[in-house]
Parts: C-alpha cells; structure tokens; sequence
C-alpha cells in the first residue's frame, strides 16, 4: 500500500509541480506597442462598399459579441514613432470561424472563405506573423481585423493584439506557439497511433471491456482534436458545434465505463445507463442549437460541463469501488487512473462555477493516454509472460505424463499379448491334440497293426500335413482380417486345383472388412472352406469352384460353390 500512495503521490507532484507549469509558461518579456481606439462594426457583407460604409462604435478591450453570427469589422490603432530598423511582429487574440488581418493597406493574413454560408474554418490559428516593414508608417498605424461566424460558434472576441519586436515577439510565444499548434498536431498523431495500437490488439485478443472503453476514450479524443484541423468539414454551422459536444460529451462517458471495467466485478448496466444519457443528452444539444429559445452554445455548453461533472463523480467513484481489489497488483494504472480522474473533476468543476479554466485533460490528455496505454501493456505483458510461463509448466507436465502412459500402455499391451500368447497356445495345443495328434496317433496304431498300406499311410500324413498348414496360416494372421486371412488360403489352393484341372473364382466383395477376426475363427473358416473344395473334388466332379465372401447385414456370408453333379438323391 506504501508504495501505491508514494506513486499516487508522486505523479500528482510531478504533473502539478512540472508538467502544468511548464504548459502555462507565461509570455516572455516583451516591448510592446499600445494598441489604443478600438472600434467595432457590425456589416451585412464584406463588399468593399459596405466595408467602406461600416458605422463603428468604440468599444473596450477585450471585447465580446455573444450571440449574432455575421460579419463584424474591428479595428485599432499603434503608433510609431520612427521606423524600427528591425521588423516588427503581431499576434492576433481574436475568436471567430474566419477573419483577415490587415497592417494600413497590407494583408497580413488571409486564408480560406469568409462568405456565408460557405465559409472555412482558419480561425484556430494561433501564430506570430512578422509585420513587413513596408507596411508601417511613421506615427499612428491602423489594425483591421474582419471576422465571419456562422451560428454554430458561440462568440466573437477581440483583445488587444500583442505587437513588438520579431525576435522578442518570436521568443516570448515559443511555448505558447507549441502548445496551441504543435502540441495539438502531436497529440492527434499520437492519439491516431494509440487507436490502431488498440484495435490490434483487440483483433488479435478476447477484447477486455476495458480495453474497449479505453480505445473509445482514445478515439473520442482524436477526434475532438481533428476537428479544430479540419478547415472545411463537411458539417458545418449548429450541425458542426453538435458534433464537436457530441465528441467532447463522450469521453466523460468512456470515462466512466473504463473506470468501471478497471477492476473485476464492473456494476451492471452502468454502459446502458450512461451510453443512453448521452444520446438524450447529444439529441438535447442538437434542439438547443437548432432552436431559438435559448442561448444556444452557452446553454449546451453548460449541460455538458454538467454533465461531464457528474460522470467524472461516477467514474471517481467506480474507480474507487475498484482500488481495494486490484490497486495493489496494478500500481501503475493506479496512479495514472488516479491522476487523470482528479484532471477530469477539476476541469469540469471550474467550467461549470465559470471560474478559469485551465484545460487540464486537454493538455495533459497526451502523457495520460500514454501512461494509460504503456500501463495496460505492462500489466498484460506481465500477465502474457506469466501466461507463458504457466503454459510451459503445463507443457513440460503433460509431456512427462504422456511418457508416463505411453509406459503404462506399453505395459499393458505387453500383459495383453503374454496373454493371448498364452490363450493361443493353449489352443494351438488343443488343435494339435485333436486334429494333428489323432491323425498321428491313428498312423501308429495301424503301423502297429500290421494293417496298413503305403497308400493309406500317405494319405494321413498327407491329411495331417494339411491340417498343420491350416494351422499354422491361422496363427500368421492374428492382426490381419478374414478377407486377408482367406487371401492366404487361395495361395494353398490354386495348385491344388490347377492340379486337377478345377477352375476356382474368387469372389471377395472390396468393401468388406472384419478387422479383429481372431486366429482360432480364421482356423475354423479355414477348415469349412478346406472341407468343402475337397468334397467338390473327391465327389462332384465339378469344372469350377466358386467362392463368394460378401457382407450381408451387420456380418458375412461365405458361400463355397461348383458346377458338379453332387450326391445322388437319396
């Protein structure tokens, strides 16, 4: 816990302490020029004749037209009292969709269309522009400055332009030049990387809802900043300004749901409720932009500091759910967590008091995703390693268990054949006693007998021979079929067939199969099929034997046939 506080605590110092002063640096020392007489127009278009017609008014800078969009022509006045030997450089404050400025009779800036209702967006710029030193006179000089809004923007401003030496100019707005233009090209590239960053990996992963909201978060965020980018986008005017809330109203939103799926056990429902407040919420704003009976910007802009404020409350909160259960495991996303939920709060409590906004999210929103990201990484990667490092655990023991059966079953089948060794032994034994053996045993007795003839002796021992090959093929075909085992048998045959001028047809169906078909069965068929070819030779004098071993059912048939004569009726 110690060392969950100290990083809390240290990033909160190093961001207030460092990274925020550093992006508030305040404006170097500059010698600047007054810029006095301030005057204001308002104009029905930017014709030179209704420019040269323009009636103005003085006005107090800075100052502020809230509500009517139009056209409106400020201008002010410096003097100076030689020429300067080095240029000169102006910085425009000035808030509108477009503007130009001119120097006396000289264009200093100027770009896009400033005609309604097709105008473009360059007012965002924020630069120092030097000052050619034609276009300054001795003694009073004039600054005009025409500006457009459409009524989606909420105000014209105009404060009192910053004009001094190029080079002081150039150096007191370096960091302020940086944070307004490159920082903002920085942060979107960054965001556009982080965005493609988290859709590989929910490509290639189980998508974690925090991942998800993560990458929405991102990607509300980029695109909120590619919106001041794009000078002439395709939605323009209340329709624009919808968009830019709709973008900026769901990062609260993402916000919330992160922080709700930080830890292991989200509340339920907290995406549907919240998802479904900002679409009501989007769909008010777009009304109130649209319609006539409110102050439009300033109205949607307040419900959406509110808004935002109270999401912020309900992520803080979340995420406080959450700390006890995962902070200490998470350290890192802790107090990154940590920091951007107390930026958040304080951003969306000093919009909506009216107090200064600092921008906190906005400028920190970079370092914040990064922290986020690399965190989410570091801890996935933690997991992945561990991951990894369980799976090979797994793998080495599945091995070692898999030797360990491949043993066990090794064993087994060495049992298993010892003891059909055994049982066929036990039959080959029985075979020879009754078949091999009586023959033999008859041999002898008639030997004895002083009986016998040389025929008769051949014939038994020709018999007994017979009987000892069919029993020796049986035993060879312990692992084959019957089909493979009657193959064999056809081998015995044909000579003695051929022998006796008997064709033999062997009709063996290919799609037969009887794997398992033990050596005493195969003994057995063995002897019908025997027995049987040897009556068709000894009694029906046939031409042709045929053999038909085909599946019938579940089983076989065997069928031993010939063309002979056969045994007379009796």
């Amino acid at each position: 816990m110690i060392r969950l506080l100290l990083a809390i605590v240290l990033l909160q110092l190093l961001y207030w302490w460092l990274i925020y002063p550093a992006m508030v640096a305040p404006v170097g020392r500059i010698e600047r020029l007054a810029v006095t007489a301030a005057e204001v127009a308002t104009l029905d278009g930017i014709e030179s004749e209704q420019v040269d017609d323009a009636r103005f008014d003085a006005v107090e800078l800075p100052w502020e037209d809230c509500c009517e969009p139009g056209y409106r022509l400020a201008r002010m006045r410096f003097a100076v009292s030689e020429l300067p030997g080095s240029e000169l450089a102006i910085v425009p404050i000035v808030g509108s969709d477009n503007f130009r400025l001119w120097i006396n009779d000289t264009l200093i800036y100027g770009e896009g269309q400033m005609t309604l209702p097709r105008i473009s967006y360059h007012g965002n710029v924020r630069a120092v522009f030097r000052i050619p030193a034609s276009a300054l006179r001795q003694g009073d000089n004039e600054i005009r400055m025409l500006m457009v809004r459409d009524a989606g923007s909420p105000n014209f401003f105009v404060a009192a332009p910053v004009i001094g030496p190029y080079e002081q100019v150039q150096s007191a707005f370096k960091v302020r030049r940086f944070m307004l233009n490159d920082l903002n090209v920085i942060s979107y590239s960054i965001g556009l990387v982080l965005v493609l960053m988290v859709a590989i990996v929910l490509a290639r992963g189980e998508r974690p809802w925090a991942l998800i909201w993560l990458g929405v978060l991102i990607a509300a965020w980029t695109l909120r900043l590619l919106y001041y980018e794009l000078s002439e986008p395709p939605l323009r005017a209340q329709a624009r300004m919808a968009l830019l809330f709709a973008m900026v109203n769901l990062m609260p939103v993402a916000w919330l749901n992160l922080a709700n799926h930080w830890g292991l056990k989200p509340v339920p429902r907290v995406a549907s409720v919240s998802l479904g407040a900002y679409l009501l919420l989007s769909i008010v704003n777009t009304v109130i932009l649209t319609g006539s009976l409110l102050d439009k910007v300033e109205t949607v802009e307040t419900l959406s500091m509110g808004f935002s404020l109270v999401l912020a409350l309900a992520a803080f909160g979340a995420f406080a759910r959450q700390f006890p259960s995962v902070a200490r495991q998470r350290v890192a996303e802790t107090a990154v967590f940590t920091l951007c939920i107390s930026l958040i709060a304080v951003d969306a409590f000093n919009a909506l008091i009216g107090g200064y906004h600092g921008d906190h999210v906005s400028k920190a929103m970079p370092l914040l995703m990064l922290g986020l990201v690399a965190a989410f990484l570091s801890h996935n990667v933690q997991l992945f390693r561990s991951a990894a490092q369980i799976n090979r655990l797994l793998t080495d023991r599945l091995r070692e268990r898999e030797a360990e059966l491949k043993r066990n079953h090794e064993l087994v089948r060495e049992a298993e054949r010892t003891q059909v060794l055994a049982a066929e032994r036990r039959r080959l034994m029985q075979d020879m006693h009754d078949g091999v053996g009586g023959q033999l045993a008859a041999l002898v007795s008639l030997a004895q007998q002083g009986r016998s003839n040389p025929e008769q002796l051949l014939q038994a021992t020709a018999q007994g021979l017979a009987d000892l090959r069919l029993i020796i093929d049986s035993l060879t075909q312990v692992d084959d079929d019957l089909a493979m085992a009657l193959g064999a048998l056809r081998a015995r045959l044909q000579p003695v067939l051929n022998e006796a001028g008997v064709a033999l047809k062997w009709r063996v169906d290919p799609r037969l199969s009887m794997p398992g078909f033990g050596p005493e069965r195969v003994l057995q068929v063995y002897r019908i099929v025997q027995e049987a070819v040897n009556n068709a030779l000894r009694h029906a004098q046939a031409k042709t034997v045929t053999l038909v071993f085909e599946p019938v059912g579940e089983g076989a048939e065997l069928r031993i046939e010939d063309d002979g004569s056969g045994l007379p009726a009796p």
